[in-house]
This record gives structure tokens, sequence and C-alpha cells, in this order.
């Protein structure tokens, strides 16, 4: 059976005792704080999706109510097959978005621990992903990163003329094919140090096959380079 509470701040504490599956919360609930003051705490503390019930609220509270991240309103006064059809809605896509953020937190993990550099990219060439062994080569940490332009961040050249290499992320994303691995190049990190690497480019395509963003790998070749010079110079 449902538990029923009739405060804001009830709600708030037998969401943290029970830990329900779904919270049906009335927007307007008496008490100190309201039902949206409610959800925000549950959707700050727990991880607990929430629909609101409301006959009437004021663009002001519809505002603050959005930003707790709800999983749907329900309209008053409102019939059984109504409200079974939003918490069966709320349900599902409380659960895919559950396994997005494993699968996420699965490729973010994989990523960060790999010995390889990885950056990867949406469709516009920004970056939204960047794991240790890149920060490091760049020397960009990840927050400081994120939503840049790649070039910004991963500035090379070529190891013989000195010349900028064409924007690799650009080609993947205009002509949908993989480049590389780019021999004879040359990462300037932020601090102007410069490292000898190997690097390729891969497009991330959707389902359909719509190009959605691009995954750079590189690697430092400093030994492997100077390995390959002493044995030129014999």
């Amino acid at each position: 059976a449902p538990d029923i509470v009739t405060t804001g701040e009830e709600a708030v504490i037998k969401a943290e005792e029970v830990q329900p599956d779904l919270i049906l919360m009335d927007i307007m609930l008496s008490g100190e704080i309201d039902g949206v003051t409610a959800a925000e705490q549950i959707h700050a503390r727990f991880d607990i999706p929430v629909i609101f019930l409301t006959a009437y609220a004021d663009e002001k509270t519809l505002r603050r109510a959005k930003a707790t991240e709800p999983y749907g309103y329900l309209l008053k006064p409102y019939n059984d097959k109504e409200l079974d059809i939003s918490i069966d809605m709320a349900l599902y896509k409380y659960t895919m978005e559950n396994k997005l953020k494993e699968s996420e937190k699965w490729f973010a993990t994989t990523l960060s621990s790999i010995g390889d550099a990885v950056i990867a990219t949406d469709k516009k060439g920004l970056i939204t992903f960047m794991n240790p062994v890149a920060g490091e080569l760049t020397g960009w940490n990840m927050k400081d990163a994120l939503n840049k332009k790649v070039s910004e961040v991963f500035n090379i050249i070529n190891m013989d003329t000195r010349k900028p290499v064409e924007n690799l992320i650009a080609r993947v994303l205009h002509e949908g094919i993989t480049v590389g691995p780019v021999n004879h190049t040359i990462l300037i990190a932020r601090d102007g140090t410069e490292i000898p690497i190997d690097n390729n480019a891969a497009p991330i395509t959707a389902d359909r096959g719509n190009i959605i963003g691009v995954v750079l790998v590189f690697r430092d070749i400093s030994e492997r380079k100077c390995v390959e010079d002493k044995l030129r110079e014999k």
C-alpha cells in the first residue's frame, strides 16, 4: 500500500525511510515547504522519480518544478487510466535513464583505465570527454577542456615542417571516415611542451549511422622516437 503524507517535510522524511519506486507529489502541499521544495530536496538526496500533481500553479512555481527534473505532470482532476499511464511512462523513462547512466559510467571507466589518450567530441567538434592520459599529455583537465573546440586543446604540428596539421576532427565529421594513424606529429601541450605522438580519429555514429561525434586516440611516442633516432645515427 502506498504511504500518504500531507506536508513537504513529511514527504522528505518518508522518502528517506521508504525509498519508494516513485513519488506522486502535490505541488501545493501544506507545511513550511511546498511540494516543489520537497521534490528539490528529494532530487538532491535520493534517486527517486517524481510526478507532480497540480490543479493550478503560477509560472514561477512551474519553473521551480521544472528545475527538479520531474518525470511527469498530472493535472487535477484525473482518472485512474491517466494515473496508470503517467506512472508507467515515468517508471519506463526512469529505467531507460538508469541504463543510459550505467552505460555512460562503463564507457567513462573503461576509457579512463586504458593507456592511450582519448578525447571525444560532439558533432560540432566540442569536447565532451577526455581521459586522464589525454589530460596529462595536453596539460588540460577535463573541467577546463569540456565544451571547448578540440583544436584549442589538441594542438598538433608536423614534426618536419613545423606547420599545423589538418583538422582531423573536421575531416572525420565532414567525410565520415576514420583518419590515421597520423605519424610525424608533435603535440604542443598547454605549457608549450612538445611531445611526439601518433594519433588517429574515428566517427561516433548513432544507430541509424548518423555521425554524432568523433573519438580521437593518441599516444606519446617519445621513447620510440628516441630509439629510432639512435638507430638512424648508426
